[in-house]
């Protein structure tokens, strides 16, 4: 992709000055040139700026005067993009200090120590605390959001990176609990939407008719009912060729190829299997699989939210792509 020759930073003209067959000296300009542009990173090196506050003897009064800090220099030697590259490296990035003391200096020529990284992480944190703040209140807001949680380590201890998605924003949270505390805390006690998450407990504090359990975890589920054998394999085969034939519909749907109002009809049958087969799970004489079907009847409502509610997903995707990096 080629930018426009105004949106270029030097332009080199190439013309033969001679005929390659007869040797005439050639002149003038090809209306059409072959153009080849070339996308360069040009040598970096720190802008060092020292600031010299003089103190002087006022000749009148005898009065000793300091100049002013002009607005906005830091106070440590490191300005605020040094900062954001060093943050972006150990945060977004999830480099170790000494790998991010490493690329600063390859890259930027810029030394810094791992304590004063340490101290640009708490700085950081301060600095991001009020737009954070603003997209928590941006979640909590919403008419749906996307919850999800995985092992993580703070301070050597276990704990949990939480994420709410949505479609514009993504928040996270570390927590030393899985509890539902913490997912109150990300959604807020006022939040009103639907809320999409797998089977974990820490979310049936809400209610479950504003919930739409995650698909994608339930297919695995219904594997595993099938891997068991016996009675269980019987209920999850069937459970399986119902999903597929409701992800078909949904794909349609997504896709523009089936209304809306189809997909609720086509859906009213396959709902009434799916949930007679829970049933019959729950009396398979598998304790495995008897115990998974009816803690999933417990929340059938939030099946199904989805095939009602414009704007819903079948399935916890979002979150979960959100939160890969953390698990990788």
């Amino acid at each position: 992709m080629l930018l426009p020759v105004a949106e270029v930073d030097e332009v080199i003209m190439l013309k033969p000055a001679s005929c390659a067959r007869c040797h005439q000296p050639l002149d003038g300009d090809d209306p059409q040139p072959q153009r080849h542009q070339v996308f360069e990173i040009p040598p970096i090196r720190p802008v060092v700026t020292e600031y010299q506050v003089h103190r002087l003897v006022c000749p009148a009064c005898g009065d000793v005067t300091q100049a002013t800090w002009p607005a906005g220099v830091p106070t440590g030697m490191y300005g605020p993009r040094a900062q954001a590259v060093a943050a972006l490296c150990t945060g977004a990035y999830r480099l170790s200090k000494r790998t991010t003391q490493r690329v600063l200096d390859d890259l930027f020529a810029l030394p810094m120590s791992l304590g004063t990284m340490s101290h640009l992480e708490v700085a950081t944190t301060q600095a991001v605390a009020a737009p954070v703040e603003e997209a928590r209140t941006y979640v909590q807001e919403q008419a749906s959001a996307h919850l999800d949680e995985t092992g993580w380590r703070e301070g050597g201890k276990r704990a949990w990176l939480w994420v709410a998605a949505t479609t514009w924003v993504t928040v996270f949270l570390v927590r030393l609990s899985r509890g539902g505390q913490v997912a109150r805390d990300l959604l807020g006690e006022a939040f009103g939407g639907i809320l999409v998450t797998d089977r974990w407990s820490a979310y049936n504090w809400y209610p479950v008719r504003w919930r739409q359990l995650c698909w994608a975890h339930l297919l695995r589920d219904i594997e595993a009912m099938r891997e068991r054998g016996g009675g269980s394999q019987e209920i999850g085969e069937a459970l399986k060729r119902q999903a597929q034939q409701m992800f078909h519909w949904w794909h349609r749907v997504r896709d523009g190829t089936l209304s809306r109002s189809s997909f609720r009809s086509y859906m009213s049958p396959v709902r009434r299997e799916v949930e007679r087969l829970l049933e019959a799970g729950s009396t398979c004489g598998v304790p495995k699989t008897e115990g998974m079907c009816r803690e999933i009847l417990k929340l059938r409502q939030a099946l199904w939210t989805f095939v009602h509610l414009d704007g819903v997903e079948p399935t916890n995707n979002t979150a979960e792509r959100a939160i890969r990096p953390g698990v990788l």
